[in-house]
């Protein structure tokens, strides 16, 4: 039966190694491939906040939100403001117009 403590371990170059293995590792790398290596971690880094910031999807609707203009914003009231008096002026009136219309009495013509 396979020890679970060793399955753990990470797997690099299809062997296993313990975290001071890893660690010994790049303590024997050179000053050059040293600073490679930290060079792609900063670009991971950097790729992966921008990854996480296009995931934010209500983050960008409120910055795209910030970015919006007031005269914007007061001509999108006036707008909505103007819509709504007029859908409560033609309620108005429609409710009016129903109360004042007279019922239509059928008149009975005699039998031919």
């Amino acid at each position: 039966m396979a020890d679970p403590q060793r399955d753990d371990r990470p797997v690099v170059d299809g062997t296993r190694a313990t975290p001071d293995e890893l660690r010994a590792e790049v303590e024997r790398l050179s000053d050059g491939r040293r600073q490679e290596v930290a060079e792609l971690r900063e670009d991971i880094g950097a790729t992966m906040h921008q990854l996480a910031e296009r995931v934010d999807v209500p983050a960008r609707v409120k910055a795209t939100l910030r970015t919006v203009p007031p005269t914007v914003w007061a001509g999108a009231a006036g707008a909505a403001a103007a819509v709504t008096g007029l859908i409560v002026l033609l309620k108005a009136r429609r409710a009016t117009s129903l109360r004042r219309r007279p019922t239509r009495r059928h008149r009975q013509t005699p039998a031919s």
